[in-house]
């Protein structure tokens, strides 16, 4: 998939067989990258923009980018023409995008920016992100490729200072919270707050644990609900998947925005840490009858390792949703037992 991507995205979706003509036009469309800011700070987020001139009939796209992702992580790719887009695939240095329209429509004319793909920078320094090559598909399925060869520079400085989080001053975890922002495992939202007893969904947990475990990229998602994943939780989460800490379900769904079960953490937890499974015989919850029998060897090894306690009562709560203070408070117990 990863070196026929928009071959095979767009034989998915239009059934067609798709031509491609390797010849470069004489007169063809230009390429630009540009970011969004010409410094950063370690932990913030930069946009760069794609932008073409003399663009005729642009129904899909296939674009390649080189970057250091010791220095940058990518967080998401966005295409402003109207279609379907398949999460970023990368490989060592290079990273793939695509994106297709759908139907029986024209392409684009003109000069236009195509869309943007944002980066989380990792470390100081002079960050680089080099538009390489550019694969174009008109209404006709004939396709063009072109040589890009534009870069988009900016300097990156120390750490962004930490935000001032508005609704945690009197919260059990506010101290464990800020610790976890301040290593950037997890984030606040734009408003200023952090949402600490807000439920976490099944995404969100996938995206705090693989930041935390610095787990290596993963591979293209194959989930049937994939359009349901967020866009900026599709590389993440595609590491936890790789990494073998989630799954999806037997419909072969993710179901990303469920809300995730102190099950759930807890099997995610031991994975990620990889304890090896109990039997689940040492557990003496008063509900330990409830803990679904695939999860009791994995519950078992987060609580031996007090990665994850009991509730009240001497009760597990299996089937409970867990919080964001919660679900912060575990992956750093996890860091801790490292």
């Amino acid at each position: 998939m990863k070196t026929k991507l928009l071959s095979t995205l767009l034989a998915g979706i239009l059934c067609l067989p798709l031509v491609l003509n390797t010849a470069f036009a004489a007169t063809g469309p230009a390429f630009s990258l540009t970011a969004d800011q010409k410094q950063a700070k370690v932990g913030e987020t930069v946009s760069l923009t794609l932008s073409g001139k003399g663009i005729k009939d642009l129904y899909a796209y296939e674009a390649k980018f080189t970057y250091d992702p010791n220095q940058l992580e990518v967080v998401t790719a966005k295409s402003k023409m109207e279609g379907f887009s398949v999460s970023p695939i990368k490989k060592d240095t290079e990273i793939t995008i695509a994106h297709t329209k759908i139907g029986k429509v024209n392409g684009q004319d003109g000069d236009f920016d195509i869309g943007t793909i944002s980066f989380k920078v990792k470390k100081e320094g002079d960050a680089k992100v080099t538009w390489t090559a550019m694969k174009t598909v008109d209404h006709n399925l004939t396709s063009s490729n072109v040589t890009v060869n534009s870069s988009a520079s900016f300097k990156v400085a120390g750490k962004a200072s930490a935000p001032t989080l508005t609704d945690i001053q009197n919260h059990w975890a506010k101290d464990q919270i800020l610790e976890a922002v301040e290593k950037g495992i997890v984030d606040g939202y734009p408003d200023g707050t952090f949402k600490p007893d807000a439920p976490i969904s099944r995404a969100e947990f996938a995206a705090i644990l693989a930041r935390a475990l610095n787990l290596p990229d993963g591979d293209a998602l194959q989930f049937n609900d994939l359009l349901k994943i967020p866009n900026w939780a599709q590389p993440q989460v595609a590491k936890a998947v790789k990494a073998g800490i989630i799954t999806g379900y037997d419909d072969n769904t993710f179901r990303a925005n469920s809300t995730i079960s102190r099950t759930e953490i807890a099997a995610m937890a031991a994975r990620g840490l990889k304890l090896t499974q109990g039997t689940g015989d040492k557990l003496n919850f008063a509900d330990k009858d409830v803990i679904p029998a695939w999860a009791k060897g994995w519950v078992e090894a987060a609580v031996d390792k007090s990665i994850i306690k009991g509730r009240e009562g001497n009760k597990f709560v299996p089937k409970a949703g867990a919080t964001r203070a919660e679900a912060t408070v575990i992956v750093l117990r996890m860091l801790d037992s490292k």
